[in-house]
């Protein structure tokens, strides 16, 4: 076969088309496996995804930490703070032997408002026996018409020891009273009588004696010594007299002097408030 033919060129050209088809073919292979790879990527990524968020919301339904809205929270409602006056402070009454409680349930005083409940409580060497006198006088005094519930906004009543109650009016000595005034940071001198909250503490000299030049007899006094204490604890502060010869304000400190006023032991005259300016 002549070199120049045709036949010649022919041959001499079908051994190189091979041999480029043979190395097309591997790139072709590799070209359009990359193409699947890259077709398929998206799709791994979804996927991944998709796991990882259903592992986080199953983690954090299965594990409380995990997050922080997993579990609700719930917040109870405070505890109601003890009476204080369950609590007789320590060594107030270490000498004498601590206080009685009188017995039983008082009437209820007053027709209107919230009932407000209170417990009496006597020192044991005072020689008031069991209470019972002393707690039948602070019920005589609470429930005169002329007396707090004549504003109608609360009842009073006497309750025993293991009930519920508001505040507790205790019968003390000088000195015991002193020291129970004492840890509320309250300086009686051993002379007056004082309050702390959910407690009334009556000075046992003041409610025998009354004080020099009250003006007045021994009941007067009492009725006042339990109208101003008791009314601290419903809220009410000092007031200062209210004219020269006018009946002197229960929350005025009588004990201390008339300063003009004359002795009342009521916070509500003629069945309106009795009241003074206020005094720091």
């Amino acid at each position: 076969m002549a070199r120049g033919s045709a036949d010649y060129r022919a041959a001499a050209a079908t051994p190189g088309a091979s041999a480029r088809a043979a190395q097309a073919t591997p790139r072709y292979r590799h070209k359009r496996e990359r193409e699947r790879r890259h077709a398929v990527a998206p799709h791994l990524l979804i996927i991944v995804v998709a796991v990882l968020a259903v592992g986080g919301i199953m983690r954090n339904e299965d594990d409380p930490v995990g997050g922080e809205a997993a579990v609700p929270t719930t917040t109870s409602a405070p505890a109601a703070p003890p009476d204080a006056a369950d609590e007789v402070p320590a060594g107030s009454a270490a000498t004498a032997g601590g206080f009685v409680f009188a017995d039983g349930y008082g009437p209820v005083l007053g027709a209107a408002g919230t009932l407000r409940r209170f417990r009496v409580a006597v020192e044991e060497n005072l020689g008031e026996g069991d209470g019972g006198d002393f707690a039948g006088e602070v019920d005589r005094i609470l429930g005169d018409p002329r007396s707090w519930i004549a504003g109608r906004q609360f009842r009073l009543q006497r309750v025993p020891r293991p009930a519920d109650s508001e505040f507790t009016i205790f019968l003390a000595s000088a000195d015991t009273s002193e020291r129970m005034c004492a840890r509320g940071g309250l300086r009686t001198e051993g002379f007056t009588s004082c309050r702390l909250p959910g407690q009334v503490i009556i000075n046992h000299d003041r409610w025998r004696y009354s004080v020099p030049d009250y003006g007045a007899p021994l009941g007067t006094y009492r009725a006042y010594a339990i109208n101003h204490e008791v009314g601290h604890q419903l809220g009410h502060g000092h007031e200062a007299c209210t004219g020269r010869g006018e009946p002197a304000p229960v929350m005025m400190q009588q004990t201390y002097g008339l300063k003009g006023c004359v002795a009342n032991s009521w916070p509500y005259l003629d069945g309106r408030r009795h009241a003074g300016n206020p005094v720091d």
